[in-house]
């Protein structure tokens, strides 16, 4: 017969995770508020966040008084995000980013290289290995506290094995990218969708700090959304996330790379519309009222969404939406639908600056730290 019982190690990870969640949110606490806020007994803060501060996570940053009296003086906390640092690789069609960051997300090397699917996958790879040896050369302290790395792909991820399983526009195989790079680099690696991955970026440094049901959409080169319902990545069966992108649009319509006809990405992807109308990539913000039925198509397909999932907050993101003239006028389209979704509930997202490296990083410190 066996017996259910609480396991004592579980509970003090959650405790533990759920302290350095509420110190990433917040800039300076004292060990008071932390038990007030998270619920933890005065005790189970105390001897935790004297286990962080022998092993460098958390810091002492001075102290302020005491509001509640006894003339006390509060010791203020917070997380040294110069603890350790993190390798990110972000894949996308176009181009890949490498970048060594702080806990904090920031960059301390960064190198860009084209995306190259001319070559073998493993050759690409293994190009991004030796970037990757040359960047912790030029900065050997850093690579000292290097703690690990993550991979951030678009399509279908195998997040147990480490392996790519189809990234549209890269590689349509099956590609151990973790493992190679383990074999090359030295450090444990692991991947994510890169949709999923800039989610993860907007729980731990963006707008999921603060709301907790988001639906995050990134256009260009393509599609995608994810779903944060209570601060979590939402996923369906396999450990699929949403995909707005393969709504299907358009009866009888264009065969897309997932497999399946007349989905959205056929007619707004860039390698769809630049076929109505030739524009560089960088340039969309140029010639975007050439694709004013595109944009009401999105539109659409977004206050459809909308309605289903009923988010707290739409927070908008890749190149496409880096022009605020193409964030208006989808906005003013979802507005002419539905006048709940205005400014107000859809949003662009608070790491414009970092789009192209922040969601691996996040993702390592969610999923191995926190």
């Amino acid at each position: 017969m066996y017996k259910n019982g609480i396991n004592m190690g579980q509970v003090k990870k959650q405790n533990r995770s759920s302290i350095l969640r509420y110190m990433n949110s917040h800039t300076d606490v004292s060990r008071k508020e932390i038990a007030e806020t998270t619920g933890l007994t005065a005790a189970a803060v105390t001897q935790i966040c004297n286990d962080f501060l022998k092993e460098g996570l958390i810091k002492e940053c001075g102290t302020v008084n005491d509001v509640s009296g006894a003339g006390r003086r509060k010791v203020m906390l917070r997380i040294n995000y110069e603890f350790a640092y993190i390798i990110g690789v972000n894949i996308e069609s176009h181009d890949t980013v490498i970048v060594i960051s702080d806990l904090g997300g920031n960059v301390i090397s960064r190198a860009n290289l084209e995306t190259n699917n001319e070559v073998s996958p493993e050759e690409f790879v293994g190009e991004v290995a030796s970037r990757i040896d040359e960047m912790l050369d030029e900065n050997p302290e850093a690579g000292k506290k290097v703690i690990g790395g993550c991979v951030a792909i678009s399509g279908e991820v195998d997040r147990e094995k480490g392996v790519s399983l189809r990234a549209y526009s890269i590689w349509r195989h099956e590609v151990p990218v973790c493992s190679l790079l383990e074999e090359k680099t030295g450090f444990k690696f692991i991947i994510e969708n890169n949709i999923d991955a800039f989610a993860m970026a907007e729980i731990v440094y963006g707008t999921g700090m603060k709301s907790e049901n988001i639906l995050v959409l990134k256009w260009g080169p393509g599609v995608g959304c994810t779903i944060i319902i209570d601060n979590k990545l939402y996923e369906g069966r396999h450990g699929r996330s949403a995909e707005i992108g393969h709504f299907i649009v358009e009866k009888d319509g264009e065969l897309c790379s997932c497999g399946r006809r007349g989905c959205l990405e056929t007619k707004i992807s860039y390698k769809a519309m630049k076929r109505k109308k030739p524009f560089k990539f960088n340039e969309f913000a140029d010639v975007y009222m050439d694709f004013s039925e595109e944009i009401d198509l999105f539109a659409r397909t977004l206050v459809n969404s909308m309605s289903i999932l009923a988010p707290n907050r739409v927070v908008l993101a890749g190149r496409f939406f880096a022009d605020k003239r193409v964030r208006d006028e989808l906005i003013k389209c979802c507005e002419y639908y539905d006048k709940k979704y205005d400014t107000k509930r859809i949003l662009h997202t608070p790491l414009f600056d970092k789009e192209d490296y922040i969601g691996p990083v996040a993702t390592y410190i969610e999923r191995e730290l926190f």
